[in-house]
């Protein structure tokens, strides 16, 4: 009975270990919550190197616009709506919209890549046009 019941305990442990794992839904999140608060800073730590510098040219962008493209940026809104994995690549489904306009919404897919164990936002230029 002795070594059922630590069996039990070891699997249940497991488990637990694998529920703790980083997700790329959460890094997806943590991500557009940055770009909603023009955080670029906090938006490149949860980024790949490509997608750091591709910030950089936002930020830069962003600092030069005026009101009104500062106040269209601040009414985008993400919501994540499926994440597929494969390995160390994942693919995060999700939807942007417009506050002002909620019927106008697009669906997008963000790339994210699994780097020293944790997930990373991966986008070059190519992603900003699709």
């Amino acid at each position: 009975m002795t070594k059922l019941s630590i069996l039990l305990v070891i699997l249940v442990a497991l488990i637990g270990l694998s529920a703790c794992q980083p997700k790329p839904e959460t890094a997806a999140n943590a991500f557009f919550k940055a770009l909603e608060n023009q955080d670029f800073e906090a938006a490149k730590e949860i980024s790949t190197e490509e997608g750091q510098q591709l910030l950089s040219l936002i930020q830069s962008f962003a600092e030069n616009a005026d009101e009104q493209q500062l106040a269209e940026m601040k009414n985008t809104k993400y919501k994540v709506i499926e994440t597929k994995v494969e390995g160390d690549n994942a693919v995060v489904v999700y939807e942007q919209w417009d506050t002002t306009n909620p019927d106008s919404k697009e669906s997008h897919e963000l790339q994210m890549r699994k780097i020293d164990g944790d997930w990373k936002v991966h986008f070059v230029k190519n992603d900003l046009q699709k």
